[in-house]
């Protein structure tokens, strides 16, 4: 945190002994709030780390994010989801959790217990969206289906005896991320 605020304490003596200009500060400012945002996106990673205990950058790199959802999907835009942190190590996928009342919770499974691994793909019908001049200016909510009928989504379904896990991204991190499961089970 100090090395954040120093820069932006010898700005404020700089404009003070007339050597700075303001537009300096500002833009110290700037980058030190989206600094600490980066950091704040970061934080539920390195809890997860530090929780399963991860030494070596080799190993800090194998810390997939994805999307998280309990059960079986039908259609993307009817979930709530949320982001996790997921890790193989050893016997057992370690993934953070946020739990509405609870917080962050750090969940595992052992890879034995796991009955079926697979990327599933969902189609949903969607009303094409045809772009307009105002999308330059305003962000697109439904940017997904521009100028498609069809929506494919593609989910890591994680099957145990008594849960089903959902997890959502690409559909390349989520193969090779089952790849990574399936060659950890085999072992």
């Amino acid at each position: 945190i100090l090395m954040t605020i120093f820069p932006m304490i010898l700005e404020a003596v700089a404009l003070f002994l007339n050597i700075g200009k303001i537009g300096h500060l500002f833009g110290t400012v700037v980058a030190t709030i989206t600094i600490f945002l980066g950091l704040m996106d970061e934080m539920p990673r390195e809890k997860l780390i530090r929780k399963v205990n991860l030494k070596g950058r080799k190993n800090r790199r194998k810390v997939k994010t994805l999307m998280f959802t309990y059960g079986r999907i039908s259609k993307l835009e009817k979930l709530q989801m949320s982001s996790t942190h997921a890790i193989i190590t050893g016997e057992k996928l370690y993934f953070s959790l946020r739990l509405p009342y609870e917080g962050e919770t750090l969940m595992s499974i052992s890879l034995k217990e796991l009955k079926e691994v697979a990327v599933h793909q969902v189609i949903s019908d969607v009303t094409p969206y045809l772009p307009r001049m105002r999308d330059l200016f305003i962000p697109i909510r439904n940017i997904k289906s521009i100028g498609k009928p069809k929506h494919l989504d593609y989910f890591l379904v994680l099957k145990t005896s008594d849960n089903i896990w959902t997890f959502y991204e690409e559909p390349e991190i989520l193969l090779n991320f089952q790849k990574e499961i399936e060659k950890a089970m085999d072992k």
